[in-house]
């Protein structure tokens, strides 16, 4: 037992505790006669009363009682006259235990009798009070104190009915657990002067972790302050920390009934618990009373909303820990109870999580077959993709459409590798019947995935929307942006598209959909639409909850490709770059949209006459494109862009790899033909020049970029503008003969913006080859002029 002298001394402060200035001024500025400060461990009600007492050299008399020292009414009343005639400065007659046992609040009353100030009295560890004498006086005390005494009680809970009846003095200011929760400022200063250095991100991390529970701030400062690896630290924390579960055990655990902590145990396998799922899990019909109950008592959980509650990160942590080592098999029957109940209600997401934590394939599956679609629509593709790695982690489902599903998933997250190594599992599961919505799942993924017609159709048979939705966005992936391609036929498809992702809230499907519908825009060469049907996707994608969904960044990447593209073939080279950089700075781009980006960047920053950057970044970010299937307009946009710059500054051998490079790709078409025909300009062969563009103004070679005739070019780096005629063997040029023009001038592009556009550069040509035979002759004797520096 605690002696009586030192229940009465200020406890010390913690090293390294942080002053919590706002609270400290609320208590100052308090006028009310007595003060509540209740929270449950390891919120700092003790740190906090004493640093402001301590804290406070010059303010009025302070007096500290730990009732925990206290264990009857006899000591109780001395107590509070050896703490109060303490702070006067007074000694009471008789030893300090067997003070007599009269009328406290007299007594109290004869020694402020006269005080100058009044008396700050703290009585902590309320909870500890229970001898039905004590707690007589303590109320006797608060209803009728005197008025030289301020009584400031600080405990886990309040005696019961205590603050039921406020007397004659008034009700109390009150100061509950979100008031001493830790703010992430609070946070990040605790850090700082424990000296632990962790980015923002870290911090917040950390906060969220802890719910700014200040005992389990301190636990993590001390594994911090510890360790060599912060980031791993915060990774795993709590982890195995055994002072914390030890905290939680004897300090939290221990101060209620068993049937609550039985209840706890098996509800925490929920993050979100609403009161239904809490009655499935314990069997209780009593759940909503038994988690209004912690609620009162305990902050540790708390409403979130909706019928909902929570469970203190921290102590959930704990809870399932021993949970999944001392029963595992109620651990994994909980999760599957879960997992059911979560698909009833139609939240595949919280499902497929404790699908997979229960271990059950069978259940994953089921979940799988029919929420897959929905959650991929939805942008859960983490959600697919995790589930399915933690039960298979070879990837060897045995099941067709999980397989399927695995390689859909892997594909959109930018796995290409892995999405083709889970499409040749799915080929190889032979079990199971043929079905109309697995055939129809596997044409779109394989069609997604290789680029390529599927080698065979599937069963007849009426398909979900959202499945037949996904069917004709992997469809229009693969053409689109292509050779051939019918646009009509395309734009009908999207639009359908777009209808079901409405209908069905498939906010993924929608940002897919328009982005294509934007590639089909700037195929067809209408700028304009083009521009609202990218800012349309974008928006979309904006919306999209980053917490939840993956952000398609494959389809945004590429949208601001386009646009910045569209702004540099309008003339306005500046908003191109702003775009450009801006959809540069997203983490893990797509190899092909960087790539892109990267040689607009380059193109911006030459018209607008600054330098434009090292080739190498564009070179090798088209080095690492790798063979991933990609639409040919989005390839020979800005392969054109480069191309055109590295020829005309003399670097004819990095245009050859280019034009090989995009001719592997997309195979001969009219920009791989046009490439070759301006590296022969450049080396002033005409007739092999003309005899490269032949096919593309004959029309028997088609480009992937618009077919609309147009006298717009690219603005990239080149030479002066010059013109080279048609004349007959022995004749002289004429200035009204017909001719080819290589279109150079920034400034004539920016005049012709209205006019229609294209989407890459090519050689814009009249008549070429000529029509009768005849030779092509320099307007010029002097040879052609050096690359402009721009």
């Amino acid at each position: 037992m605690r002696s009586l002298r030192n229940g009465i001394t200020v406890p010390d402060r913690p090293e390294g505790h942080l002053r919590r200035a706002q609270l400290l001024d609320r208590l100052d500025g308090s006028e009310a006669r007595w003060i509540v400060v209740v929270a449950p461990p390891g919120y700092g009600k003790t740190v906090l009363l004493a640093d402001w007492l301590a804290g406070r050299p010059d303010g009025p008399p302070r007096a500290w009682i730990s009732l925990a020292a206290v264990d009857d009414g006899a000591r109780f009343r001395s107590a509070l006259v050896r703490a109060v005639a303490g702070a006067l400065g007074a000694v009471p007659d008789g030893p300090p235990d067997q003070r007599p046992g009269d009328d406290p609040v007299e007594q109290l009353a004869a020694l402020l009798d006269g005080a100058p100030q009044p008396v700050r009295l703290v009585l902590d560890d309320l909870q500890e009070l229970s001898s039905p004498e004590a707690l007589h006086d303590l109320a006797r005390l608060v209803h009728h104190g005197p008025a030289g005494l301020q009584l400031v009680l600080a405990g886990r809970t309040p005696p019961p009915g205590l603050l039921a009846c406020p007397g004659p003095a008034g009700g109390p200011q009150m100061l509950c657990a979100d008031d001493l929760r830790f703010s992430p400022e609070d946070t990040a200063a605790l850090l700082g002067a424990s000296g632990v250095q962790l980015r923002a991100d870290q911090v917040a991390h950390l906060h969220a972790q802890t719910g700014g529970w200040v005992a389990g701030l301190r636990f993590a400062v001390r594994a911090l302050c510890c360790a060599d690896d912060p980031a791993a630290v915060l990774e795993h924390f709590p982890g195995g920390d055994s002072s914390l579960a030890d905290y939680l055990t004897g300090e939290v655990l221990s101060a209620l009934p068993a049937t609550q902590r039985r209840f706890l145990q098996v509800a925490a396998v929920c993050t979100t618990l609403p009161v239904e799922l809490a009655v499935a899990l314990t069997r209780q019909v009593d759940a909503g009373r038994i988690l209004e109950t912690l609620v009162r008592d305990t902050a540790l959980v708390q409403r979130a909303g909706g019928g909902c509650y929570r469970i203190h990160p921290l102590l959930r942590s704990h809870l399932l820990t021993g949970l999944e080592r001392r029963e595992p098999a109620l651990y994994r029957r909980s999760q599957a109870t879960a997992a059911r109940w979560w698909q009833r209600s139609g939240d595949p997401v919280h499902a497929l999580r404790h699908a997979q934590r229960a271990g059950d394939p069978q259940l994953v599956v089921a979940l799988l077959r029919t929420r897959g679609i929905r959650l991929v629509g939805s942008g859960r593709l983490d959600a697919v993709r995790q589930a399915i790695g933690a039960v298979w982690p070879s990837g060897e489902t045995g099941d067709r459409w999980t397989a399927l599903l695995d390689a859909l998933a892997q594909h959109l997250a930018g796995a290409h590798a892995e999405a083709r190594a889970a499409l040749r599992r799915a080929k190889r599961v032979r079990t199971g019947p043929r079905d109309p919505a697995t055939d129809a799942l596997r044409m779109g993924v394989e069609w997604l995935v290789t680029g390529e017609p599927p080698a065979r159709t599937g069963a007849d048979g009426v398909l979900p929307p959202e499945l037949e939705a996904l069917r004709e966005l992997c469809r229009a992936t693969s053409c689109a942006g292509t050779v051939g391609a019918d646009p009509d036929d395309l734009a009908a498809r999207l639009d359908r598209v777009l209808t079901v992702a409405a209908e069905r809230a498939l906010p993924y499907f929608a940002v897919w959909a328009r982005s294509l519908y934007a590639v089909l825009e700037a195929g067809r060469g209408r700028r304009q639409a083009m521009a609202a049907v990218a800012t349309a996707a974008l928006a979309d994608a904006a919306r999209l909850d980053g917490r939840l969904a993956t952000r398609p960044v494959e389809w945004t990447a590429q949208t601001c490709a386009l646009l910045a593209h569209g702004d540099l073939l309008a003339g306005d080279a500046a908003a191109a770059r702003t775009r450009a950089e801006q959809a540069l700075r997203t983490e893990a781009l797509p190899p092909m949209a960087e790539y892109a980006l990267r040689v607009l960047l380059t193109a911006a920053s030459a018209d607008l006459g600054e330098h434009p950057g090292e080739p190498e970044a564009c070179r090798a970010a088209r080095a690492a494109c790798g063979d991933a299937p990609v639409m040919g307009l989005l390839l020979a946009t800005p392969a054109a862009l480069e191309h055109r710059a590295a020829v005309v500054q003399g670097h004819l051998e990095v245009g050859a790899e280019i034009a090989e490079w995009l001719e592997r790709r997309v195979g001969k078409v009219a920009e791989v033909l046009v490439m070759d025909a301006w590296a022969h300009l450049v080396q002033q062969n005409w007739d092999a020049a003309a005899a490269a563009a032949g096919p593309v103004v004959a029309g028997s070679v088609r480009p992937c970029s618009p077919t609309r005739r147009s006298r717009r070019t690219s603005s990239w780096p080149r030479p002066r503008c010059r013109r080279v005629t048609r004349t007959g063997a022995g004749q002289r040029p004429t200035p009204r003969s017909r001719s080819v023009r290589t279109s150079t001038s920034c400034a004539r592009s920016r005049r012709r913006a209205a006019r229609p556009p294209t989407c890459c550069a090519r050689l814009r040509t009249r008549r070429w080859p000529p029509r009768s035979p005849g030779g092509w002759r320099r307007c010029s004797p002097r040879s052609v002029p050096a690359p402009s520096p721009r």
